[in-house]
């Protein structure tokens, strides 16, 4: 499994919290505290009283992970950083300007909004779902909790099936496919959103909560397929731009919850994102065709200045190398160049001594942008 698969799966699986937390908290724990505040006698409203109760259990769960997570996880993908700090492989990042370099990209505030009407919407539709059914269906609030944890419980798979189908929309069309999958996913979120407000019984209600859950887990694992390809120097910065849409995302929405009626911000919350899925067609990625423009990309340093057939010379590429009588003639060998750079951090290089060296061995060095760059380091050990 590919590293953007797992991302999305181990994402969803994050977010299904949100499904076991409606069940466990609503149906399982409320319910038990309710009737011990009512059999002991307690002062105050059992229902209020457990739900304060319920409100710690969760808070005293991280606290107890916490350590487990601190002991026994790795600080990222590639590993701890003492260890990376010690094999030369992690610089002191400039975070001033990772942070400009992310957002002087337009496709990052593309994605950013995109992203709040995803994982946005699902943040406002967990929130509001038990009382819309609470509401709208008069259930109790055990039965409107366990039916509103169906929500969560599709990021079992949707998450990472949205990366998944991403990933396979690549391998068919490169990044025009991936982001014709972006848009499909976000405009039939938006429509089965207002299926969903527009339901009128109980059963058409849960049918399109599930169908719409699907494709708002979906449309997360897709966004996070297409954002290693912005900025990879800075992906990281990049990914955490993007991550906070989500919040904010679900920061407005829940206004609008506040502001009216469940069933009209439901409705309203589904047009706005069958209306943002159009934004994919404003994406455009350097090195990439986007569903409206044809690949990008940038001349490199080797390339400015030389002619070409179209510049007026009536030289190709070719004819400007021949020497005299026409033959061709031959370029004598490049030196590395130190104005190409790895990607990341994983990717090494092999590099033949200059001949004025001696050396048996020789040791690179290779950094994660131009900013971070020095000449290859050369170590001559002794005579062949």
């Amino acid at each position: 499994m590919n590293s953007i698969q797992a991302n999305a799966l181990a994402a969803g699986w994050g977010n299904l919290g949100g499904g076991v937390s409606q069940i466990f908290v609503g149906s399982m724990l409320f319910p038990l505290f309710k009737w011990i505040f009512t059999v002991s006698g307690a002062d105050g409203d059992p229902a209020d009283l457990s739900w304060r109760v319920c409100c710690v259990i969760p808070g005293l769960a991280c606290t107890v992970f916490t350590f487990f997570v601190i002991r026994s996880s790795d600080d990222s993908p590639k590993g701890n950083y003492n260890k990376r700090k010690q094999l030369g492989l992690m610089q002191k990042p400039s975070a001033g300007k990772h942070i400009t370099a992310a957002l002087r990209d337009h496709n990052t505030w593309l994605l950013l909004i995109q992203y709040g009407c995803c994982f946005g919407v699902e943040l406002a539709t967990t929130n509001a779902a038990a009382l819309y059914f609470q509401g709208e269906f008069e259930l109790g609030t055990e039965a409107a909790a366990a039916l509103a944890s169906t929500f969560g419980f599709m990021n079992i798979f949707a998450r990472g099936l949205g990366g998944f189908l991403s990933d396979i929309s690549n391998a068919y069309r490169g990044m025009r496919g991936r982001l014709c999958w972006q848009l499909v996913c976000f405009f039939l979120e938006g429509v089965f959103v207002m299926v969903f407000a527009r339901a009128r019984t109980l059963a058409g209600a849960i049918s399109a909560l599930m169908t719409f859950s699907i494709f708002v887990q979906g449309a997360e694992g897709s966004t996070f397929g297409i954002v290693p390809y912005l900025n990879p120097a800075v992906t990281g910065t990049v990914a955490g731009v993007i991550g906070a849409g989500g919040n904010v995302g679900a920061v407005i929405f829940s206004i609008f919850f506040r502001q009216m009626e469940y069933r009209q911000a439901f409705f309203l919350m589904g047009a706005c994102t069958s209306a943002i899925s159009f934004m994919s067609l404003g994406i455009w990625i350097k090195g990439y065709e986007g569903l409206l423009f044809q690949r990008r990309i940038p001349p490199g340093p080797d390339e400015e200045g030389r002619g070409t057939a179209d510049d007026g010379a009536g030289r190709s590429g070719a004819a400007q190398d021949a020497g005299p009588g026409g033959r061709q003639r031959k370029r004598p060998s490049e030196a590395p160049s130190h104005d190409k750079y790895p990607s990341s951090l994983e990717e090494t290089c092999e590099t033949k001594p200059p001949l004025s060296y001696v050396s048996t061995h020789v040791t690179t060095r290779t950094f994660a942008s131009p900013d971070q760059a020095v000449p290859n380091q050369v170590i001559a050990e002794g005579p062949r």
